[in-house]
């Protein structure tokens, strides 16, 4: 009976690391939305501004406007290719975290599922004490009844 009380111990713990890794993976599947919305919001601003550049540039345009129009995508060409470096990595981190997070789970499932058979095999122990003892007695009041 110790040993199922440490088993249901270890359980808790286990429960306990579980919930954590999936804590830390909600938290950086959270992160690889946040930052995949603000890569979309950027790169459709940067073909919105490209568009904008056209039109104007249809209408003419003075040559120092259109360097400052294209220093401005180049930025924007940065940041969106940093940004997608982030996500890219980010994805990796949460391809870990989801592993290590079903690794724990399927530890946890494990210890429960030795908890459960070792509370079936207790179970069968004890029910055939009880019969054992209801045998003795039938034997013990069979032969007293045989006497009298």
């Amino acid at each position: 009976m110790a040993e199922l009380s440490q088993l249901k111990m270890l359980l808790d713990l286990e429960q306990q690391r579980e919930d954590k890794t999936a804590k830390d993976f909600a938290e950086v599947q959270q992160q690889v939305q946040d930052n995949q919305m603000r890569l979309d919001g950027m790169s459709k601003y940067r073909l919105d501004y490209l568009n904008q550049l056209q039109q104007r540039g249809q209408g003419g345009i003075q040559s120092m406007q259109v360097s400052q129009y294209h220093a401005f995508v180049g930025k924007l060409d940065e940041g969106v290719e940093q940004l997608h470096h982030e996500v890219v990595k980010l994805q990796q981190v949460l391809a870990q975290r989801k592993e290590r997070w079903l690794a724990q789970r399927r530890k946890r499932e494990s210890i429960e599922h030795l908890i459960k058979e070792k509370e079936k095999r207790e179970q069968k122990v004890q029910a055939r004490k009880e019969q054992k003892n209801l045998d003795d007695f039938s034997s013990q009041r069979f032969i007293r009844d045989k006497k009298a």
